[in-house]
């Protein structure tokens, strides 16, 4: 007699935790450090959908299983086109800016691979994350300083320095402000092209004691403009395309390099993607690809920028 009623108990139950995470993902609701930190997780949320709608199938709870679907096609939809790319076809190419980011772990990443890395990729622009004091002669030595003569450093002792170099001249440099982390900011100015705003991003990363300073730095990321010197956030974001800050963000007119290239789904740090690139949409990203830092526990960007031209 009670049969049905304790399949249907089970079908649900099993659904729940897939239903509450599409809602939470579509309705930007994550509040609070365990909210925040699961949403990095959407993907693998999305991927495993599909099977409280098998178990409801087998447990013939129809309803149940229509509307575990419902959560998966909706999860499917905002994860999936990120292994695709869009289509930039219709804008003009125009003059091609080679950027790197690389997270080097409190200091502790190969100085010589960091510096390989840029060489190889022929490198014009740099942010460097959690960069320390003890680490920028250790960097020069490698050969930092003469590959990228311009710059703007703010070491800091642990995680919270950052850095912002270039093959091209800087104007306008300068330090972010106290009491948030490094993130220096400057106009490079590319041969041949319109003007680059770039910004190192490093904002704090959300934790068991709040999420409020992770929330203040993405907040004062500045918004894309359709006029003036095109706009480039390059870094650590410690967030995710699955959390309603950052897309607050992109939603001002930037692109992002990894979902415009079919790379969106390819994890930087800990099974998650944090580490990327945006661009003023008046730009497109033509290449992206990211690479192994020997004794960092971020992998490295590089990117091709496709610039209007000057």
């Amino acid at each position: 007699m009670h049969r049905p009623r304790v399949r249907g108990a089970i079908a649900l139950l099993v659904a729940l935790p897939w239903l509450a995470w599409a809602a939470i993902r579509l309705g930007g609701l994550e509040r609070g450090f365990l909210l925040v930190a699961a949403m990095a997780f959407t993907p693998y949320a999305a991927a495993t959908a599909w099977i409280p709608v098998v178990v409801a199938l087998v447990l013939r709870r129809r309803l149940v299983a229509l509307a575990a679907l419902v959560a998966c096609v909706a999860l499917a939809v905002v994860v999936v086109p990120r292994a695709f790319g869009g289509s930039e076809e219709s804008l003009r190419v125009g003059r091609p800016l080679s950027v790197m980011s690389a997270n080097i772990r409190r200091g502790e990443a190969d100085p010589s691979a960091l510096v390989e890395l840029a060489r190889r990729h022929d490198v014009e622009v740099l942010s460097v994350q959690e960069l320390t004091p003890d680490a920028v002669p250790r960097l020069d030595a490698a050969g930092l300083r003469e590959l990228f003569p311009h710059r703007i450093l703010d070491a800091r002792a642990g995680a919270r320095g950052s850095g912002l170099l270039s093959r091209h001249p800087l104007r306008d440099a300068r330090p972010s402000p106290p009491p948030g982390p490094a993130m220096p900011e400057a106009t490079v100015l590319v041969p041949g092209a319109m003007p680059v705003w770039a910004k190192a991003v490093h904002p704090v990363a959300p934790g068991t004691g709040g999420t409020w300073r992770w929330e203040r730095d993405l907040n004062g990321m500045p918004d894309a403009t359709p006029d003036g010197p095109l706009r480039m956030l390059v870094g650590d974001f410690n967030a995710t395309l699955d959390h309603e800050e950052l897309r607050q963000v992109l939603d001002t007119g930037y692109l992002d390099g990894a979902d415009a290239t079919g790379n969106g789904l390819r994890p930087t740090y800990k099974g998650i993607q944090i580490d990327r690139l945006l661009v003023d949409r008046r730009a497109r990203v033509t290449a992206l690809a990211f690479h192994d830092l020997p004794r960092s526990d971020h992998d490295a960007l590089t990117a091709t920028v496709s610039l209007p031209a000057g």
